[in-house]
């Protein structure tokens, strides 16, 4: 069984949560964040990091920043069958940026935005995990991607950080390349939803679609993969991915909450490698209302892939990318 252990120290919360639009139209306001996080996983990676969503003019414009540098310390099973059930082991020193800037469309839940990320790598593979040879020496490289998206966003969510109703969706594409700092030149697309509804006083369901897909050379840590409790980060790569997810909570007290969650998810893979079968995880928790003026839920969920039983524990959302 494999343990994710994470802190996150929240530093600073404010903004109004109701707001006037343009037309005199009511709407839930959400608030600026300001946060510094750090975690580490029982394979000793680590990560260290921090950034601020911000919300100005009534909810009118978001901003999004954040940065953070970690070692990842993982399995790479490349895409589709190329290396078959053996992995190969490798570490990652990695420095991540990402800013975005969206404005809302009207008074509506849209938003219309651009976005800049870099990712800043360097990578060591171990051979040895793939061949029993004594003595082979570490395959390294750096690898560095950047690049510019533009997406277009819906969020009628009554709370950011443990939504109970309304509509989380996006549409998102991206060019990245020597022009804007990286070293491959690539694209990608990504399509989620996001959909809460109470089904009376006390239970929520949750339902989640993502398609995400990429086309180019890009390096390997960019191309997508089923992100889903229970299945290992990285473990089903391929050019495209697609999932669906769903996850019930039933609050037995006023903070106490349990919940249950299922999802399935399949590739597609590149250089005429075998697609993935489709992939099922399911799993259980808990979570208990931490801050209540905020909806802010934590707790821990245990999940089961089809290789695999892991332990998360959970701020906020276990929905957040």
């Amino acid at each position: 069984m494999a343990a994710v252990w994470h802190w996150l120290f929240l530093g600073q919360f404010t903004g109004t949560e109701v707001g006037v639009g343009d037309t005199g139209k009511t709407r839930r306001v959400a608030p600026s964040v300001s946060a510094l996080a750090a975690g580490r996983t029982e394979n000793g990676t680590w990560f260290i990091g921090g950034g601020h969503h911000g919300v100005w003019r009534q909810d009118s414009i978001r901003y999004l920043g954040g940065a953070g540098y970690g070692s990842v310390k993982m399995d790479y099973y490349g895409q589709g069958d190329e290396l078959g059930k053996q992995p190969v082991s490798f570490t990652s020193e990695a420095l991540g940026l990402v800013q975005e800037l969206q404005f809302r469309l009207g008074d509506s839940n849209f938003f219309a935005g651009a976005g800049y990320k870099l990712i800043d790598t360097q990578n060591s593979f171990d051979p040895s995990s793939l061949l029993p040879i004594p003595g082979l020496p570490a395959i390294e490289f750096d690898s560095r991607s950047a690049g510019v998206s533009l997406f277009l966003n819906h969020d009628s969510r009554d709370n950011m950080f443990t939504p109970s109703s309304g509509t989380d969706a996006e549409l998102k594409l991206g060019v990245y390349g020597k022009t804007w700092g990286g070293d491959d030149d690539f694209s990608k697309y990504r399509l989620y939803i996001k959909h809460y509804r109470r089904l009376g006083d006390n239970w929520v369901l949750g339902l989640r679609g993502d398609l995400e897909g990429i086309d180019g050379d890009a390096p390997f840590y960019e191309y997508p993969f089923i992100d889903m409790r229970g299945i290992k980060v990285m473990r089903y790569q391929g050019k495209r991915t697609g999932l669906g997810e769903f996850e019930l909570r039933w609050s037995f007290t006023p903070r106490w909450t349990l919940v249950g969650f299922a999802g399935a998810g399949k590739t597609v893979s590149v250089r005429g490698s075998k697609d993935s079968d489709l992939i099922y995880a399911r799993g259980m928790g808990f979570r208990y209302l931490i801050a209540s003026k905020l909806g802010l839920q934590m707790g821990m969920d245990i999940a089961k892939g089809p290789e695999d039983t892991a332990i998360y524990f959970q701020v906020g959302s276990s929905w957040l990318r």
